[in-house]
C-alpha cells in the first residue's frame, strides 16, 4: 500500500492506528480509504504536496 505524508489542521484532531496525527509536522501514514475520507470529506488533515519529477530536457536537434 502507498504511503503519504499528512498532518492535522490547526484546531482539529485526527487519529490513525490509535495514535494522534500531529499538527506541527508531516508524518507517514498508509493511503487508506479512512485517511482519504479525513482529507477529502471531513478536512481534518492535509496532505503534503509531493514534488513532481522534472522531465528530462529535450535533446537538441541533430545537424548533419
Amino acid at each position: 500500500m502507498a504511503v503519504i505524508y499528512v498532518k492535522a489542521k490547526p484546531g482539529r484532531r485526527a487519529l490513525f492506528e490509535g495514535k494522534e496525527i500531529p499538527s506541527d509536522k508531516f508524518v507517514p501514514v498508509a493511503d487508506t480509504p479512512y485517511i482519504r475520507r479525513l482529507i477529502n470529506h471531513w478536512g481534518d488533515i492535509e496532505q503534503q504536496d509531493t514534488p513532481k519529477k522534472k522531465a528530462a530536457p529535450p535533446e537538441p536537434p541533430k545537424v548533419a
